[in-house]
């Protein structure tokens, strides 16, 4: 249980993108209410510093801020919530926050149901990263029902991430030190797929704090998941897992242009798809089409006009033997 007393922690949600201003601009308007806040996001998106932002713009400011991480045992839980001194005692002019509320066990659920249907005076906010609306959600639904009644979503880093250097500089000058970030720096930020969202940020800028041998961060002060991750992803589309069933199309249209080549006729999309209908498989001219575009962006063939028509390339070949060895 965590109790945050009366500093305003707002100005530290940092961002410029029109999601996250409207994001911002509906929780202060919720703010002014005593009605239940439902909070949704990733992880890692802010869900605890947006719940204490509402509270602080609220009338119970001067109150308790209590939160609750519902991923505790029945018993502790049921406790650390009900006791005597437990936390709905003690919010009981302030505000509850319930974190990951669809990790609490149904029991306790069924008991803070209860405590709602008698009355309970403290302001509740809670949070989720899992769809508690999904039918194969075993969540109570009538307390979330309860509970999701002003709905809060919060955008995934990779929904703004135009605002990642300013999220960087913010989390930089947290820190207390004097520190710039170089220019080439941002693209690689900008490439990365942050599952981490906000928390994955605030990770790198600590990495790079203490990495930086001076007063300017440069690409080889970040971290290497990131430095490297556009590399991963290049690896990761080369080199595609194909189907058996599309292994076999590639064999037939590569062996086909392979022929018609050799012949000196031109492999067009209409006469490898003639050529299919005397086969096991039948592939239309726009099937041809697409599977051409996947091996031209893959340099095994080259496209050309009329009677230049396609021809297999080096590359093309190598991966033509490939394929006949893993299906012949």
């Amino acid at each position: 249980m965590t109790v945050i007393e009366q500093s305003d922690p707002f100005h530290q949600l940092a961002g410029e993108h029109k999601s996250f201003l409207e994001t911002k601009r509906l929780a202060a308007k919720f703010a002014l209410s005593d009605l239940p806040v439902f909070i949704t996001g990733e992880v890692g998106t802010g869900k605890k510093q947006m719940a204490a932002a509402i509270h602080h713009k609220s009338r119970r400011n001067s109150e308790l801020f209590i939160t609750v991480h519902c991923s505790q045992s029945e018993e502790r839980l049921n406790h650390e919530l009900f006791c005597a001194e437990g936390a709905l005692n003690r919010a009981r002019r302030g505000t509850l926050f319930l974190y990951e509320i669809g990790d609490m066990p149904l029991s306790v659920q069924a008991r803070l149901l209860s405590e709602l249907d008698a009355g309970l005076s403290a302001r509740i906010i809670a949070s989720s990263t899992a769809d508690l609306a999904d039918t194969e959600n075993t969540f109570s639904k009538d307390l979330f029902y309860r509970l999701h009644v002003l709905c809060l979503q919060l955008p995934a880093l990779s929904e703004r991430k135009g605002d990642i250097p300013l999220l960087l500089q913010h989390m930089l000058a947290a820190s207390g030190q004097q520190l710039h970030l170089d220019p080439s720096v941002y693209p690689l930020f900008e490439r990365h797929t942050f599952n981490g969202n906000i928390r994955e940020l605030q990770n790198a800028a600590h990495y790079m704090a203490a990495a930086a041998s001076g007063g300017t961060i440069y690409p080889e002060d970040v971290p290497p998941y990131i430095k490297n991750s556009q590399k991963a992803k290049t690896a990761k589309k080369k080199e595609k897992r194909l189907t058996l069933m599309e292994k076999e199309e590639f064999l037939f249209i590569l062996e086909s242009i392979k022929g018609l080549n050799a012949k000196g006729e031109p492999a067009s999309r209409r006469s490898i798809s003639e050529l299919s209908e005397n086969g096991t498989m039948t592939l239309t001219p726009q099937q041809v089409r697409n599977r051409l575009d996947y091996l031209e962006k893959m340099n095994y063939v080259t496209k050309g006009r009329g009677r230049a028509g396609t021809k297999i390339t080096i590359e093309g070949l190598g991966f033509l033997q490939s394929l006949q060895k893993q299906i012949l």
